[in-house]
């Protein structure tokens, strides 16, 4: 056979370790916590092993309030968040691409966020939320407001996860955008310029069509990314207070991590993957990303 050669088999053989750690990191934990899912494992009851229980699991989480609650949660992170950075960053990236002078420059310090750890950069956030001494409220203060509780009142709790995500991931919807105004040709705009047609009208008649795949692809990597958010929603509220600022997310670690319920949680983790994947298929479709250059690069 002409596909087994020297050459071949020394490419399979360099590709078998990061094919191996591939299947240990990805397939083994999802196809164990497909069956776990289906069990009600538990560590604190381990002597009852892994009894199946069919659907119950996923009954029980579909018939709970605090699901229903933790659902609307996070999808009101998500749109949010996801809304305000993809204006922002489209902006943003529109902006330097006209400004070609200082454009490295800028660009390089706003895509800073994406450089810090997303805990280390939390912290900063939790002090700056600060009732008492933090930036935030002293701003409020020198204006003439008064000072807000960020992380004490459901509403402002949600807010405030809004703010730190916008300030963390708006570079990357930027940096996506840039490099889609990079590739776009010069004619349409040159030819809208010679019709007359303002800065305005060009925006929003030419660019905004053209960069019509490299959005659908910016929204949908940070759509699946910030429903699945954790560190940020665990380190400065912990999903409270109460449950306001629970997510799926977080209550998939809590019963697995905090109350130990390992079939309970795994079946929180399939229904938030399940979710992703219908609404990435609906997306992409309802966008014919598929059918774009950018989908076949």
């Amino acid at each position: 056979m002409k596909f087994v050669n020297k050459k071949n088999i020394f490419i399979i053989l360099m590709l078998l370790p990061s094919t191996f750690l591939l299947l240990g990191l990805t397939i083994f934990p999802f196809v164990v916590g497909l069956i776990l899912g289906f069990t009600d494992f538990s560590l604190i009851r381990p002597q009852n092993g892994m009894r199946g229980v069919g659907f119950e699991n996923y009954i029980e989480i579909f018939t709970t309030e605090e699901f229903w609650i933790s659902f609307k949660t996070t999808l009101i992170f998500t749109f949010f968040a996801v809304t305000i950075q993809l204006i922002l960053g489209t902006l943003m990236a529109v902006l330097l691409h006209h400004n070609s002078k200082t454009a490295p420059i800028m660009r390089a310090l706003y895509l800073l966020p994406l450089a810090v750890t997303p805990v280390a950069a939390t912290f900063s956030f939790r002090m700056m939320f600060n009732p008492s001494l933090g930036v935030f409220n002293f701003f409020l203060e020198s204006s003439g407001f008064a000072p807000l509780a960020w992380l004490s009142k459901p509403d402002l709790a949600l807010i405030s996860l809004i703010i730190v995500d916008i300030w963390q991931w708006t570079p990357f919807i930027m940096l996506i955008v840039a490099g889609g105004l990079a590739s776009l040709p010069n004619e349409p705009f040159e030819s809208a310029k010679v019709d007359g047609a303002g800065d305005i009208q060009i925006f929003f008649h030419h660019t905004l069509p053209l960069l019509k795949p490299y959005l659908a692809l910016a929204v949908i990597f940070r759509i699946i990314d910030a429903f699945k958010t954790f560190d940020i929603i665990y380190v400065l509220t912990g999903g409270g207070p109460g449950i306001s600022t629970r997510t799926l997310n977080l209550m998939a670690y809590r019963y697995g991590m905090e109350y130990l319920e390992l079939g309970y949680a795994a079946s929180f983790a399939i229904i938030m993957l399940l979710i992703i994947i219908l609404f990435s298929q609906i997306f992409l479709r309802k966008t014919n990303i598929y059918s774009t250059k950018v989908a076949r690069l």
